[in-house]
């Protein structure tokens, strides 16, 4: 991801193009341009996913199979030869100045994202009544008391007339109506 706002703006003898690559190769293709001095954007952003009880952070292209160039004949000649193109998206003048317009306001749209920290479920908060509904308190109600982190919960059940604070992954809550 970069972390600075780049120029996108009309280039004399280039046209900002969309260029659909082959899957997954977005980034492979943001190097080669970078390496053969192309003007280029990739947006992008971050995805949390969980594997087996584990959050993890990953940055993915925000338009999967695409990257913005600033394209003529032989440069697009020189990007086809890394073998990561399918094809280009033909642009007119009009069709480039919405394309740059769009591009400006997603590089803010990026920026802003990157800022911002990701809560997973933000309607879980403290005061909450939850339902365990997996794990070793499956089935018993207890009050979120409070986050920790943005995947992990303190519950205070009541088990046998005690009270019991348990830290709960939060995929294994539900909130009770």
């Amino acid at each position: 991801m970069c972390e600075e706002k780049i120029e996108i703006s009309k280039i004399a003898g280039l046209t900002w193009t969309p260029v659909r690559t082959k899957p997954r190769q977005e980034k492979k293709l943001a190097t080669y341009c970078e390496f053969h001095d192309t003007h280029f954007y990739l947006p992008l952003k971050k995805r949390v996913s969980r594997h087996q009880r584990r959050t993890v952070e990953s940055v993915v292209p925000m338009f999967p199979g695409y990257i913005f160039c600033a394209l003529n004949e032989e440069l697009y000649r020189t990007l086809l030869i890394s073998g990561t193109i399918v094809y280009r998206i033909a642009m007119d003048d009009i069709s480039e100045k919405g394309l740059i317009s769009d591009l400006n306001a997603l590089q803010e749209f990026e920026l802003i994202a990157r800022q911002k920290a990701v809560i997973i479920r933000p309607e879980i908060v403290e005061g909450v009544v939850v339902h365990v509904k997996s794990g070793a308190l499956a089935g018993v109600t207890g009050i979120v008391m409070k986050r920790r982190k943005t995947t992990f919960i303190t519950v205070n059940v009541d088990i046998l007339g005690q009270a019991v604070s348990s830290v709960i992954d939060i995929e294994d809550v539900e909130i009770e109506d």
